[in-house]
């Protein structure tokens, strides 16, 4: 944990010009002070994708083509670009002809700006090496790496990052598309957990076919007994922890994207997330003590307790025939189908208990979470299942002799939606894509990108003031047969908190921005009796680019200063925060506007490499730089470098 001690160094502005402590004039000449306050005026940006039918984008829309909506209530569309890649609003809709000044697009667009900035791809690829199969993830991989050496422009950006029941970044950002191919071929190496779960579900499975096979052939014969949805209970408790954590990793992942300027895409690769951890095995039991009603029987033999006519042999039957064996009946099979519904107050009603206790593990509410976190970072969720058009491994379980029991068709089927069911909820929410049972990735992969190279933008101000609460979208189009993709919601995000995601994009993928033009410096590390390090950071802020504010005898700055710190093991700070008032004397302005402000914040470091990131805010003119600079910690003089 970082100790932050902040010493502002006040400088006299009556020193003389060779001070070392004032530096000579910026390069850039001063201008006369200002002394109104910038007013920001908060934007909300909805890109919205449009597909015909066959899934195709469709081209040539007009802002009055579309009505927008927020928490229900129909808004003004201020801003509106039809955005090609390389080109924007009306030129995007119609190029023109030499000579020709493009037509407006179709709907009209009269006198709203356009954007005019060709935005970037920033793509991070995530690699749950939790929820995957080696031979799948290869496949995957194979084929994203072929895609990316192809399809990568100048000015995309690719991350690689891998889920290890830890976040591990295995590629910051770059556009190199030797190192991407790289990182990527040397994560087909990496252990996964895929088939470990395998295990865990067939232990599970196992279990369960013990606990029936001792209930049956007991002297006093009791199938079902109340005993048997234990494992499912332990192994859905388990698989559900699991999920979480991996949800909670994603989560992490994408906060730390929201000060990542532009439109961000992440591309979630796996076999799959269940949303309801454990439902195949809970209709394992609704099928062996249910009547095997999701297959008619598939089992060989179907036994229920009636009304207690004499016994009745227990013999093979056909595939699919229903045989009704009293449940005291002497020689029961335990590879029968048994409706527990009539083995009395002793046996496990799976018909009816079985998909309400599934439901109880749904991870329904911390998918929903996650899609929210999404949409207030504008980050895109597209979700890959790299298992393809494979059956999941539930139904391929091998158990011996037992081997039909797991056949049952409703067991692959509550495990295959199970498991898509997440991606797609994921996707849908946040605008993005789920490529589900596609062997051949690359064709999903190019609609992936056309997505960040064809759209709509769609820009309004609300009318209420920012609070940080979450807001339900609505896009509608007055065009027939089309598909609209688009976040579902978006938070208000107060000043600060925009600035701090913007300083933890500095500390996590070193993105800097620095139109106040400010630098640092580290100065001489004092040893502390604890074993760290007081490292002073001193901050170099040209008074020329900061906006004051005539005051009584004085003009005023406002700043804000955000620090953090991450070590080598990935142990980070919080963002600390403190304000920075500058007065100066009406009749020393001009002098000091050819100046320097120091500030300085002492860190209090353990030794060893640190990241140090900070951010300086104007509140008066709404500007703000974000730095970010490894410091090697316990040497008498501080390091510090890009």
């Amino acid at each position: 944990m970082m100790n932050v001690r902040l010493a502002c160094v006040l400088l006299s502005l009556l020193l003389a010009p060779g001070s070392p402590a004032l530096a000579g004039p910026p390069e850039e000449m001063i201008a006369p002070p200002s002394f109104e306050t910038t007013v920001e005026v908060n934007v909300v940006n909805v890109d919205v994708r449009v597909t015909d039918a066959s899934g195709q984008p469709v081209r040539g829309l007009g802002k009055r083509d579309f009505d927008l909506y927020e928490d229900g209530k129909r808004v003004d569309i201020s801003n509106f670009a039809a955005v090609e890649r390389g080109l924007s609003g009306r030129a995007a809709a119609d190029p023109g002809v030499a000579g020709k000044p493009p037509e407006p697009a179709a709907g009209g667009d009269e006198g709203t700006p356009a954007q005019t900035a060709e935005d970037a791809w920033t793509l991070v690829v995530y690699v749950d090496n939790f929820d995957i199969h080696p031979g799948s993830r290869t496949r995957a991989l194979r084929q994203l790496r072929d895609f990316l050496d192809r399809q990568l422009a100048p000015g995309d950006r690719v991350m690689l990052v891998t889920y290890d029941q830890g976040l591990k970044v295995r590629l910051p950002f770059t556009s190199d598309s030797k190192a991407i191919g790289e990182a990527l071929t040397a994560m087909e190496g990496l252990a996964s957990h895929g088939a470990g779960i395998d295990l865990q579900r067939q232990q599970a499975l196992r279990e369960i076919m013990t606990i029936q096979e001792a209930a049956v052939i007991n002297p006093k014969p009791n199938p079902c007994p109340l005993s048997i949805v234990g494992p499912a209970r332990d192994f859905a408790h388990a698989r559900r922890d699991e999920v979480l954590r991996t949800l909670g990793a994603l989560t992490v992942l994408v906060n730390s994207l929201s000060g990542v300027p532009g439109r961000k895409a992440l591309l979630h690769v796996s076999d799959g997330i269940p949303s309801v951890p454990g439902q195949e095995v809970f209709q394992f039991l609704a099928e062996i003590c249910g009547g095997g009603a999701g297959t008619a029987g598939i089992g060989r033999q179907s036994a229920v307790n009636g009304n207690n006519n004499a016994p009745e042999a227990a013999g093979d039957v056909e595939e699919g025939e229903r045989r009704h064996v009293p449940a005291r009946a002497p020689n029961l099979d335990p590879m029968a189908v048994y409706d527990a519904e009539y083995l009395g107050p002793t046996a496990y009603k799976a018909s009816s208990q079985a998909p309400i206790e599934a439901a109880s593990y749904n991870v329904e509410k911390e998918l929903d979470a996650l899609v929210g976190h999404a949409n207030a970072h504008r980050v895109t969720l597209y979700t890959l299942q790299a298992s393809g058009a494979e059956r999941p491994a539930a139904s391929e379980a091998g158990m011996g002799p037992e081997d039909r029991l797991f056949q049952f068709a409703s067991i692959e089927t509550a495990q295959r939606t199970s498991l898509q069911g997440s991606l797609t909820a994921l996707a849908a929410g946040t605008g993005g894509r789920a490529i589900l049972d596609v062997n051949e990735l690359k064709p999903e992969l190019a609609r992936m990108q056309e997505d960040f190279a064809s759209y709509y933008s769609l820009g309004f101000v609300p009318e209420h003031k920012e609070g940080g609460g979450e807001h339900r979208l609505e896009v509608r189009v007055k065009r027939r047969g089309v598909h609209l993709r688009y976040r579902e919601s978006y938070r208000d995000k107060p000043v600060l908190e925009r600035a701090v995601d913007r300083t933890l994009a500095a500390l996590f993928y070193g993105i800097e921005d620095n139109p106040l033009k400010i630098d640092w410096q580290a100065g001489e590390q004092t040893p502390n009796p604890d074993g760290s390090f007081a490292v002073p950071v001193h901050l170099r802020i040209p008074l020329a680019k900061v906006a004051v504010l005539r005051g009584d005898g004085v003009y005023e700055g406002n700043l804000r200063a955000l620090v953090a710190t991450r070590g080598a093991d990935g142990r980070m700070s919080p963002v600390r925060q403190v304000p920075v008032l500058i007065r100066i004397p009406h009749k020393e302005v001009l002098t000091a506007l050819g100046q320097f402000y120091v500030y300085t914040l002492t860190l209090q470091l353990p030794p060893g490499e640190q990241r140090v990131a900070v951010g300086l805010r104007d509140d008066v003119s709404a500007t703000a730089s974000y730095l970010s600079r490894a410091v090697t910690v316990g040497t008498q003089s501080a390091s510090a470098r890009p």
